[in-house]
């Protein structure tokens, strides 16, 4: 992809053919002429004023763009202290800390949360936010860094993807046998059941079976919660391609072909079409609730930490690590397990870097550019300023100007939006 000719934090800014960009230079002193006529300089540097104006953009892009120009929200760089660029200082909850050198880009600080710590600032956000930050497990070899954009709609990007079915299924059978994402059964004679581990569950009479074309390849993991009807106890069954059944936590506990899993060419390293049978052989009304379908091989270390969970699961990379209260303030905390939506089953701590508060939410084109821009973002109120209309990177001040309401067509649909004029006033 081409570099954009104008760019905020790495967030593309359109440019009007109309309104190119023009640049005022800015005297750091002055020049100027001695009674004599012979010309002085107390000039010490020479800063650009870059103006400039957008294309006719929807009223609600148009909004969020302003946002960004103005540099409106909060950043943290955790270089000196805790307090974002705008100072709010936080409160804390057991004993985070700040790692030099720990950031996602060199020489860069990082936010550090071991278990059970958190960190609040009083943000003040409305109902529209978006938090970003960067994130990895601490002290584990091998462990890569994740970008993570979470938005007050609940959406969580990690690594520019949107969650969606290939991060896997769940099934809660609370109301049907469809997964969270909707994948119903191609074929099924199971029925709903009462009470199960969490909420309802489902129930396979002797000889019941369902079946979800899945799909799923080489690699995979089924689990689930089983008890018979007449036993009282709930039991955690995870298979995973070519490995021997792992019961409540335990690795490897029984033969593949035990549980209800179903292959009917026996083979349980690669499932007949990658579709996931369950089969009542046990001889009675079997209870089956929480059932989890991924697309890959979860290590050991996932398996105790996951009986352990007292929660329904929630499938890695839908749970971020920042939350917004009521009042408008963020928390991030530290997250510990796999079952819980953050892949963390050993409870080691956390680094966060590039921690970023935008009083908007962020529209999801700025997603891949965001991750990709190869810098940090900020420091709110500024920007790093780059593109190829630009003649060096540089810091600059933004303020967005005087707009022109504007309508047009778009099919058989009149948009209302405006263009607008904006400043960048760079910085020393």
């Amino acid at each position: 992809m081409p570099p954009p000719y104008l760019a905020l934090s790495g967030i593309p800014v359109p440019v009007a053919e109309r309104t190119p960009l023009r640049y005022s230079p800015v005297l750091i002193g002055e020049k100027a002429r001695t009674f004599s006529g012979f010309p002085r300089s107390s000039v010490r540097k020479k800063l650009l004023n870059i103006d400039g104006g957008t294309g006719p953009l929807p009223l609600a892009d148009a909004a969020v763009l302003r946002g960004l120009i103005d540099g409106e929200g909060d950043s943290w760089s955790f270089t000196e202290d805790m307090a974002s660029s705008r100072g709010l200082w936080p409160s804390v909850v057991g004993s985070p800390g700040r790692q030099p050198g720990g950031g996602r880009y060199d020489d860069t600080f990082a936010l550090s949360l071991s278990a059970g710590a958190a960190v609040t600032w009083a943000t003040q956000l409305g109902p529209q936010w978006t938090v970003a930050y960067w994130a990895r497990v601490w002290g584990v070899d091998g462990v890569q860094w994740h970008h993570y954009v979470q938005h007050s709609d609940g959406t969580v990007y990690r690594d520019a993807a949107a969650p969606g079915p290939a991060l896997g299924h769940t099934w809660s059978f609370d109301d049907d046998f469809a997964s969270n994402w909707g994948m119903a059964p191609s074929d099924v004679d199971a029925g709903q059941g009462g009470a199960g581990r969490y909420g309802q569950c489902a129930e396979f009479y002797d000889g019941a079976s369902a079946t979800w074309p899945t799909a799923l390849g080489p690699q995979w993991t089924v689990a689930y919660w089983a008890r018979l009807a007449t036993d009282a106890t709930w039991h955690l069954y995870i298979h995973r391609a070519g490995l021997l059944l792992s019961r409540d936590g335990v690795v490897g506990s029984h033969p593949a072909s035990a549980g209800v899993l179903y292959s009917s060419s026996g083979d349980y390293t690669q499932l007949p079409d990658g579709a996931v049978v369950l089969f009542n052989q046990e001889g009675g009304s079997l209870l089956i609730d929480d059932l989890v379908v991924l697309p890959y091989t979860v290590p050991d270390s996932w398996l105790a930490p996951w009986y352990a969970s007292t929660a329904p699961f929630r499938l890695p990379g839908t749970v971020g690590l920042a939350e917004v209260d009521e009042n408008g303030s963020l928390t991030m905390h530290h997250r510990a397990g796999v079952a819980g939506g953050f892949p963390n089953p050993a409870n080691d701590g956390l680094l966060v870097s590039d921690l970023v508060a935008l009083p908007y939410r962020a529209p999801d084109a700025w997603v891949v550019p965001w991750r990709d821009s190869g810098a940090p973002f900020g420091p709110l109120p500024y920007h790093r300023a780059t593109g190829t209309g630009l003649h060096r990177p540089t810091l600059v001040l933004g303020e967005s100007g005087q707009g022109e309401s504007i309508e047009w067509w778009e099919g058989p649909t009149r948009v209302a939006g405006e263009s607008f004029t904006f400043t960048l006033m760079e910085s020393p």
